[in-house]
């Protein structure tokens, strides 16, 4: 059985509003596997060598099951095309 838990994903130095194909709800592979987006968390910005700084977010995610992704795609589809 798949943890139902979020684990970080990744982090990033772009803000959520730049990146809708990372925002919470959508899916992103992730070495290899299809994680749906649960979180952005907001870190301390990063400093950089010669002055200023720099956002920084983590992305945070749970991995989507094959029967899942299944069922989303399914639903995708039939969203598409419409009744019958």
């Amino acid at each position: 059985m798949k943890s139902k838990r979020d684990r970080l994903l990744f982090r990033t130095h772009e803000p959520p509003f730049q990146k809708p194909e990372w925002a919470v709800g959508q899916y992103v592979e992730f070495n290899g596997k299809v994680h749906r987006v649960t979180r952005w968390v907001k870190l301390r910005p990063v400093l950089l060598e010669r002055g200023g700084s720099v956002g920084e977010w983590e992305v945070w995610g749970r991995a989507v099951s094959d029967k899942e992704l299944s069922e989303e795609v399914a639903r995708a589809a039939e969203e598409l095309l419409g009744p019958e």
